[in-house]
C-alpha cells in the first residue's frame, strides 16, 4: 500500500450551525498536527464568511488583483467566467486534441486521498480504455493556496489551486408545503455555510427558477432564503416540475467556465421522476437527460435532505441516483455541526486526469465514463457520463515546505 496523505475537513462541533464555513485543511498524520508551516484559518467576520489565507488567485493568472482583494474584504463574490468562444475556443480545441480531461475525487475513510499517482488510475470512455498521460490535483476553496503549497501530492502530480468555486444552491419548493418555510429557512441558511468568501454563488428556488443569477454578497443569498415558499400542494407544480427546472439550471451552467457544484436541497417530499431502475437496469429517460446535462456543464449534483426527510421512500431514490451518476454526495442534515462534512469534503478539491484523446471526443454528446483506482479501501467518486470541454486549468502552486506524507 503506497504512502498517502489526506485532505480532510476539520469541523468543530456546532461550528457550521450559523457560524459560517469552518472547513479547513488538516492532515490525519500526527506530523501535521504540529506542522509549523500550516496557516490557521483567519477569524470569521460577522457575516459568517470564512476568510481564507492568501491573495485571490484566478485561473490562468499568477497575480492577484487589487480590486479582487478589495471585493474579498467587502464580502463580495466574483462574477462567473464564461467559456471561451469563437476563435479562441477553436485554438484551444486544436491544442487539446491529443489529450482531454476527466474529474474524479478519491476517498479513504471519508477523507480525500491526495498522494495517488497516474499509475493508480484506470479510465475508460465508451468502454474503451484511455491511458492517463498526466495527473493534476486541484485544491479548491478559501484555503486552496495554503493547502497547495503545504500538502504533498503524489509523485509526478501537478498541484494547482482555485479559490473561487461555482456553487448553486437549488431549493426544491415542491418538497415542503406552504407554511413550513420557517422550519426550512434555517436549514437552507446552514447549507450556505459551505460557501467561501470568493465563491461564485447563487440560490435559486425550484421549480420556478429562471436564468441563474449569481449573488454579489453573502447577505444577498440570505435575503433570497426569506422569499422561499412551499409548493408541495400546488397544482401548478407537476410531478416532475422541479427536475425539469434542474435540467434548465444545468443547461444554463453549460456556458460558464470550469467545474460547478449544484447543492439540491429537499425537505423530503420529493417528486418522483419515474420508477428508478434497479442497479444494472436502464435509467429513466428524464434522469438520463439530467445526468447528460450535468456532463455538458461539468456539474456535480450534491443532494442535501432536511432533518425531517424520510430517506426510505421510493421517491428519494431518484435524487440518490442523480447524485451518484453526476459524481455527487448525499447527506442529511442532523444539526450536530458535522452534517455537511461530506459536501464540504467534496468541495475541497479533486483530481483532474489528463487522458489520451480520441476523435469521437469532439462529438457534442455525452459519453459513458468509468474511473477506477488501484488500492484497497479507496473509493472513487466520479460521474458516469462525460463530455469534452475546453476549460483552462487553474495555475500551479509553488511548494513551500511541504509536509511529508503519512502512512494511510
Amino acid at each position: 500500500m503506497p504512502r498517502r496523505s489526506f485532505l480532510v475537513v476539520a469541523l468543530v462541533v456546532g461550528s457550521l450551525m450559523g457560524a459560517g464555513g469552518a472547513g479547513f485543511f488538516a492532515r490525519t498524520s500526527s506530523q501535521t498536527q504540529n506542522n509549523p508551516g500550516r496557516t490557521p484559518p483567519a477569524t470569521r467576520p460577522e457575516s459568517g464568511l470564512h476568510l481564507g489565507g492568501g491573495p485571490t488567485t484566478r485561473p490562468g493568472s499568477h497575480e492577484s488583483s487589487t480590486k479582487d482583494e478589495r471585493d474579498r474584504i467587502a464580502g463580495k463574490f466574483p462574477p462567473p467566467k464564461e467559456k471561451a468562444s469563437g476563435e479562441s475556443e477553436r485554438r484551444d480545441a486544436a491544442a487539446v486534441d491529443l489529450t482531454t480531461f476527466v474529474d474524479a475525487v478519491v476517498l479513504e475513510a471519508q477523507h480525500q486521498a491526495v498522494t495517488l499517482t497516474r499509475d493508480d488510475f484506470r479510465v475508460s470512455i465508451d468502454d474503451a480504455p484511455r491511458r492517463v498521460v498526466a495527473l493534476h490535483y486541484v485544491f479548491r476553496g478559501p484555503q486552496a493556496p495554503v493547502a497547495g503549497a503545504s500538502i504533498a501530492v503524489g509523485k509526478g502530480v501537478i498541484a494547482r489551486a482555485d479559490e473561487a468555486r461555482t456553487i448553486v444552491v437549488a431549493v426544491d419548493e415542491t418538497s415542503f408545503p406552504r407554511g413550513d418555510e420557517r422550519g426550512v429557512a434555517p436549514e437552507v441558511e446552514h447549507l450556505l455555510d459551505v460557501i467561501g468568501p470568493v465563491d461564485r454563488a447563487a440560490l435559486i428556488a425550484l421549480p420556478g427558477a429562471g436564468p441563474v443569477t449569481f449573488a454579489v454578497r453573502h447577505v444577498d443569498l440570505l435575503e433570497r432564503v426569506s422569499h422561499l415558499v412551499g409548493r408541495a400542494a400546488s397544482a401548478s407544480a407537476g410531478p416532475s416540475s422541479s427536475f425539469d427546472a434542474l435540467g434548465r439550471v444545468l443547461q444554463d451552467l453549460v456556458k460558464l467556465e470550469g467545474p460547478k457544484n449544484v447543492l439540491f436541497f429537499s425537505a423530503g417530499r420529493q417528486q418522483k421522476i419515474s420508477r428508478v431502475a434497479e442497479k444494472g437496469d436502464a435509467p429513466s429517460p428524464q434522469l438520463a437527460t439530467i445526468v447528460d446535462l450535468a456532463a455538458a456543464a461539468r456539474a456535480v449534483v450534491h443532494v442535501v435532505f432536511s432533518r425531517q426527510a424520510r430517506l426510505d421512500t421510493p421517491d428519494s431514490t431518484d435524487l440518490h441516483a442523480i447524485a451518484r451518476a453526476t459524481g455527487g454526495t448525499v447527506t442529511q442534515l442532523t444539526g450536530d455541526g458535522r452534517d455537511l462534512a461530506p459536501v464540504a469534503t467534496a468541495l475541497l478539491g479533486g483530481y483532474v486526469l489528463e487522458v489520451e484523446g480520441r476523435a469521437a471526443d469532439r462529438e457534442q454528446r455525452a459519453h459513458a465514463l468509468a474511473v477506477t483506482v488501484a488500492g484497497r479501501g479507496l473509493h472513487v467518486v466520479a460521474a458516469t457520463r462525460w463530455m469534452r470541454r475546453s476549460d483552462p486549468l487553474p495555475p500551479p502552486v509553488v511548494a513551500v515546505g511541504k509536509a511529508t506524507a503519512g502512512v494511510g
